[in-house]
């Protein structure tokens, strides 16, 4: 009885497991830290980061060094992330102006079948 209730439990657990995202580049020059719902999510400054989570209403806070004058910039979005979909943003500076974080595309998040190759294309051996 115990291990059919871990099983399910398993299952369950699986289900729910990572369906959508958010992915946010900098220019090569520029580096960033990123904050999500007030939670430190990059340790250290970097370029592009990828946040997989559930679907709902994330609070972004992007804290962004604009290569052009060397000042840190915070940019604050609130981005409701659809199931089944990674939503990559980008932020855009130029010189004399503050950085501006806009979404370029979404998209689908595949699972692990569809991304290996392997698993469909069998051919028989000759």
């Amino acid at each position: 009885m115990l291990v059919l209730v871990l099983m399910m439990a398993a299952s369950v657990h699986s289900v729910s497991a990572y369906i959508s995202g958010i992915a946010i580049q900098t220019e090569k020059n520029s580096t960033m830290q990123v904050y999500v719902n007030g939670k430190l999510r990059t340790s250290q400054a970097m370029s592009f980061v990828r946040i997989k989570g559930n679907p709902g209403l994330y609070h972004i806070t992007v804290k962004v060094l604009n290569p052009h004058d060397k000042v840190w910039y915070v940019l604050r979005k609130d981005v409701l992330v659809d199931k089944g979909y990674e939503f990559y943003y980008k932020v855009n500076s130029s010189k004399g102006r503050r950085p501006v974080l806009e979404l370029v595309r979404r998209y689908p998040v595949y699972s692990n079948y569809f991304l290996n190759p392997s698993l469909y294309n069998k051919h028989p051996i000759t």
